[in-house]
């Protein structure tokens, strides 16, 4: 018996359908039935899944110099000048580019925020949970200084920190073709190596280019409901999903989230939408890690967050016990369990200070 697969909605140039605005608002009837239905020949999910598909990134104009450059810096604990500290110590390659805690370590009881992973940083749209950077260069730039104010000194023991290893001079002097170390060409050369953390071949990209087979049953029932019923798919679009805007999500929380950026009372206690491929291995969630695992997310958003705030976004869903484990199947099936690797780089070793140009 076959079932045939009706298209997911997108977004187009021309005016929506009726069905579509209704779908987007999650009041269409019957939506849980409607919504999406899956096919059984394998060549279907392909020709109507296509709008899921992550595309590979834009060519990169990045050397290979510059990608290693990056690379070492990255796992360098020198970057940040307390010989302690690395980007690595908190976005650690076995945890999925996340550290697995709720929050950073020195800030478990102040207001941090759980650590996002790099994973598919590159397609990113927005940074931060809060969005207070639109592109990775400057969310790393934002990052190196955060501790160091602004103007024109900001950065500025990042880069005497850097500029004293003569390893380091001498590659940036080779990718970059000046004698000055900036906190912008460190924030390029980490952004060329974080663009390589692509993860696109998870169980669900093989079934969306057409093999039935890689996902099971209760997961295209849970995908169903991740674009029907539980309404999912109005915040984590596709291809991405996520549609990299900030929501109110009804978590109890004295964090000030996107309002923080933009000052508007609307943008209070929303967080950016976090993307979803390898969500089965970056426990814990939310933007305050405060939930363990992915059922008690399912959970959270089923009974409609745990605010009584009124701005809060999330209604009650009313999904069953087993339509639950359906949505919770699906969203292991973005996770690949085997996910590319990266070698840890060998760092230049301590030189004497250089007299070079510092800003």
């Amino acid at each position: 018996m076959e079932v045939r697969l009706r298209q997911p909605i997108i977004w187009r140039t021309r005016a929506l359908s009726l069905f579509s605005v209704l779908f987007l608002l999650g009041t269409a009837p019957n939506l849980h039935a409607a919504a999406v239905t899956i096919a059984a020949k394998p060549s279907s999910p392909a020709s109507s899944l296509s709008v899921w598909r992550l595309p590979a990134l834009p060519p990169s104009t990045a050397s290979k110099q510059e990608i290693d450059l990056g690379r070492e810096l990255f796992f360098d604990p020198r970057l940040t000048g307390s010989d302690a500290t690395s980007c690595a110590q908190c976005h650690i390659p076995g945890l999925e580019w996340s550290d697995g805690r709720p929050r950073p370590m020195p800030q478990q009881l102040t207001l941090g925020r759980n650590t996002i992973s790099l994973v598919n940083v590159g397609y990113r749209k927005s940074f931060f949970w809060d969005g207070r950077a639109t592109n990775l260069e400057a969310a790393i730039a934002s990052h190196l200084t955060e501790n160091e104010g602004t103007g024109e000194h900001a950065g500025r023991e990042v880069v005497a920190g850097i500029a004293a290893l003569h390893g380091y001079r001498s590659q940036f002097a080779s990718v970059f073709h000046t004698p000055e170390i900036t906190v912008q060409e460190i924030s390029t050369a980490l952004a060329a190596f974080l663009r390589t953390i692509v993860v696109r071949d998870t169980p669900f990209d093989h079934w969306i280019a057409g093999d039935d087979q890689a996902i099971s049953d209760s997961a295209k029932r849970g995908f169903r409901l991740f674009t029907g019923k539980a309404g999912c798919v109005r915040c984590h679009t596709p291809p991405y999903f996520s549609d990299f805007k900030f929501h109110n999500t009804g978590m109890n929380s004295i964090d000030p989230g996107h309002y923080e950026v933009t000052g508007k009372a609307d943008d209070r206690s929303a967080f950016r939408t976090p993307d979803l491929r390898q969500v089965g291995r970056t426990a814990p969630y939310m933007h305050n890690g405060s939930l363990p695992t992915l059922e008690d997310v399912i959970d959270f958003y089923n009974k409609g967050g745990d605010s009584l705030d009124p701005d809060n976004e999330l209604k009650p869903l009313g999904l069953s016990g087993s339509e639950q484990h359906d949505l919770l199947i699906f969203l292991y099936s973005l996770t690949n369990p085997n996910p590319p690797t990266t070698q840890f780089p060998v760092l230049p070793a301590t030189g004497e200070p250089s007299m070079m140009t510092l800003r």
